[in-house]
């Protein structure tokens, strides 16, 4: 009678420590449920602006280039201002994101990613008909990431350059993700006035997000 007693016991307690384990299994289990569907959620957005990007490329005719990039780091350090104000000559301005920020001279030795929204040397400027004027920044969490909440836009978002006396109107077209391998393809219709900004892939340090924008209006600043 007593041997039972004790075999119950112990059998009672291998069940209460099953049991232990068993909630502890569901616990984790929920918590990595629930993440990678958080992580899957911004996936599914990142395929669906993707699926957006295609349909919109066969609607246009493309020219694709290679670009040379300058690097950046996934998790850059900020930097102090210069002494001496920065020579700005002209202003983008996305008003979904609050960003408003000046650009300056391509030949300025401002014109840099550790210092400003950066004008590719090879870009043009909003004024050249058929051109682009393309803009690159860091993104991340440092000072100096411009264009940390690029990620937050979707095709169909305006935004404004402001150059020479000029405000220009830009709306975004496509949005595609490149390989960071230091050059990028730029997908635009070389029939259309352009903008293209650049920057690292939101959670994603090996690739690129490029957006493309078209010329809407411009009109002369008061």
């Amino acid at each position: 009678m007593v041997g039972n007693q004790k075999k119950l016991s112990r059998k009672g307690l291998w069940i209460i420590i099953g049991s232990v384990f068993m909630i502890a299994g569901i616990v984790l289990l929920s918590f990595s449920y629930v993440r990678e569907k958080k992580i899957d959620a911004f996936e599914l957005m990142n395929l669906q602006l993707a699926q957006i990007n295609k349909k919109e490329e066969t609607e246009i005719q493309t020219s694709t280039e290679a670009e040379n990039l300058p690097e950046e780091e996934a998790t850059p350090e900020p930097i102090e201002e210069p002494s001496v104000s920065i020579p700005y000559i002209g202003t983008l301005e996305i008003p979904q994101i609050n960003l408003r920020r000046g650009f300056v001279q391509k030949d300025s030795p401002y014109n840099n990613i550790n210092y400003a929204i950066t004008t590719l040397p090879s870009s043009t400027y909003p004024d050249v008909e058929k051109g682009n004027f393309i803009l690159v920044a860091h993104s991340g969490t440092a000072a100096i990431s411009f264009f940390r909440n690029l990620y937050k836009l979707s095709v169909g978002d305006v935004a404004y350059v402001e150059y020479n006396g000029v405000r220009y109107q830009y709306r975004i077209v496509n949005i595609y993700y490149e390989p960071k391998t230091g050059t990028v393809a730029l997908r635009r219709n070389g029939e259309k006035t352009t903008m293209t900004l650049i920057t690292c892939t939101y959670q994603d340090d090996t690739k690129q997000t490029v957006y493309i924008l078209e010329l809407e209006s411009q009109m002369p600043m008061q």
